[in-house]
């Protein structure tokens, strides 16, 4: 798999990632199969590939969608809050890979969450909640704080918090993956057609397989 495939793929989970943290906030029912694959990938800590990450590619079909939408230079399809989220999440993931004591502290925690996989399922209120503190202790205080929008009610949910904190980790796991993989931010300027390129490719491929 090239490495222009394989930062589509991050990229477009990356996406996932956001598009769900905006649907739970919210009160959209998740799509478990998706919710699955993404909170899979932030176990997955020695890949061989990106498919040893998130395995079927499919489910990350919204994701792919809403990086084409992000980049077809269409001002009224760009989704604000998601672009911010974005922002955010690449933000964490640069400082991230800089911070050798952050990048061990994360390592030790997940690496405790996959002991405790032996006994629980992955989407479980308790790992879900130890995916939460991994973001809030290690990740958060690495950079300014991501403002989530959503229905207040909801976000004042203990069970709500924790699956936005997952996936907010969720996508910082993408987007380390896509640096990993050599993307950049400024690809979105100076590669822009190359990058949207790749992204249709990725999702005509998507259809065809459904």
């Amino acid at each position: 798999m090239t490495s222009r495939r394989s930062q589509t793929i991050a990229l477009a989970a990356m996406c996932q990632s956001a598009l769900m943290i905006q649907q739970v906030s919210k009160g959209v029912i998740l799509n478990k199969d998706s919710l699955l694959c993404l909170f899979n990938g932030i176990t997955t800590t020695d890949p061989k590939s990106v498919l040893d990450v998130y395995g079927s590619v499919e489910v990350l079909a919204d994701g792919a969608k809403l990086v084409q939408l992000q980049l077809s230079g269409n001002a009224t399809k760009k989704d604000v809050e998601v672009t911010r989220y974005l922002a955010g999440i690449m933000s964490i993931s640069k400082k991230l890979l800089k911070n050798g004591s952050a990048l061990s502290a994360l390592t030790d925690k997940l690496t405790d969450v996959q002991r405790r996989l032996g006994h629980f399922e992955i989407d479980d209120p308790s790992i879900i909640q130890n995916f939460a503190e991994c973001y809030s202790e290690v990740l958060s205080p690495l950079s300014q704080k991501i403002q989530v929008i959503g229905n207040p009610a909801l976000l004042q949910q203990k069970s709500v918090q924790h699956k936005v904190r997952a996936l907010l980790l969720s996508g910082v796991r993408a987007a380390v993956l896509w640096r990993q993989m050599g993307g950049k931010r400024r690809d979105f300027i100076f590669n822009r057609k190359t990058v949207l390129q790749d992204v249709i490719s990725f999702n005509q491929e998507l259809t065809s397989i459904h």
